[in-house]
């Protein structure tokens, strides 16, 4: 960078990763913000760091935020200016790329580049980020407007199925409500509590389960939740920005039978790693529909087995959350009870 605000300065950096602090980073923002210069504030998060910290060891999980930092410094090269600004999670300033299509562009790139990326000597886990970015002064005329701002277009990214970027618009993104940990519980709290009520509310338990895969479908924004059975498929519901709109039954067990016996469910994030275990013609009939990710979750009451919850993912691969799998979990459970007490299955609903 040739900005005066590089020159003749002994910049602090973090240890760990040698990017600068998140207090250089919030600096240079309000430097530009001061001269009038435009730029684009974007916040970069490990998806499910938690998850590799848990799995592989803190040592690991420092590699992975080292390795990482490298990998983002290399591809925004001298574009942006990157910081690590805590924890897993990064800034950029990016200045004077404010243009919608160019910043798109450039996170695009920037995306690609590190999307499902592997640390060296460590097999099976496949690294990818979700970022948000909002711009000055478009957005917002102080750093503390825009960075709320750009942590709502991250939230979205987030609840949106992570691995993928959000530039804020106001049109989109103005109301959303950022949520705390202890909002985030209670929410799924009640979420649970509906499942339930839209079963035993309905008149009739088909009525129950199509309300219930709607208003799970439309809060999870999932691309196509249905029932899935040997029969065939049934209660499709489709969320309404899908692009695909024509869904079949997959008539490939393998889904179903590799649904786990203590879980209930099966989850793939990338439906393109099908190639690599010898299914390829399940990948075809993945592709045909233009599934990039799937879940499903088996509807079971003691060893009776009427169905599966089928979820479908097209717009993007997606990474199945634990809170998400969880209410799915619940709902095939409760559906599985709804049917066994009433002597039905699914092909008479």
């Amino acid at each position: 960078m040739s900005d005066d605000f590089f020159q003749n300065k002994e910049l602090k950096t973090d240890s760990l990763t040698g990017l600068f602090t998140r207090d250089v980073v919030v600096e240079y923002a309000n430097y530009l913000i001061e001269k009038g210069t435009e730029f684009s504030l974007a916040l970069i998060d490990i998806d499910n760091f938690k998850n590799v910290n848990d799995n592989y060891g803190h040592t690991m999980g420092d590699t992975v935020i080292a390795f990482l930092a490298n990998r983002l410094k290399d591809a925004f090269g001298t574009r942006g200016v990157i910081g690590r600004f805590g924890g897993d999670e990064f800034m950029v300033v990016i200045p004077e790329i404010t243009e919608y299509d160019a910043v798109w562009s450039l996170l695009r790139e920037v995306h690609k580049s590190i999307d499902g990326i592997t640390p060296p000597n460590v097999k099976n886990l496949f690294l990818t980020c979700t970022f948000g970015l909002s711009r000055f002064p478009l957005d917002a005329q102080t750093y503390d407007s825009l960075f709320e701002l750009t942590d709502k277009a991250l939230y979205r990214g987030k609840i949106k199925g992570r691995n993928c970027f959000i530039i804020y618009l106001e049109s989109k993104h103005k109301n959303i409500q950022l949520h705390s940990a202890d909002d985030t519980t209670i929410s799924s709290m009640q979420m649970h509590t509906q499942i339930f009520k839209f079963l035993n509310s309905a008149p009739h338990v088909q009525d129950g389960i199509k309300d219930l895969l709607l208003f799970l479908g439309s809060n999870l924004m999932i691309d196509h939740l249905a029932i899935q059975t040997k029969d065939g498929l049934y209660f499709s519901q489709i969320f309404a920005l899908t692009k695909t709109a024509d869904f079949k039954s997959i008539t490939n067990p393998f889904f179903m039978e590799n649904v786990s016996p203590s879980m209930g469910i099966y989850n793939l994030n990338d439906t393109g790693n099908l190639e690599n275990i010898n299914q390829s013609e399940l990948l075809k009939e993945c592709r045909a529909q233009g599934i990039k990710s799937v879940l499903y979750a088996v509807i079971r009451y003691n060893d009776e087995i009427f169905g599966y919850i089928r979820a479908d993912s097209t717009s993007t691969a997606r990474i199945w959350q634990y809170k998400d799998m969880d209410l799915l979990i619940t709902a095939a459970n409760a559906i599985a009870m709804s049917l066994h007490f009433q002597n039905k299955q699914i092909k008479d609903l």
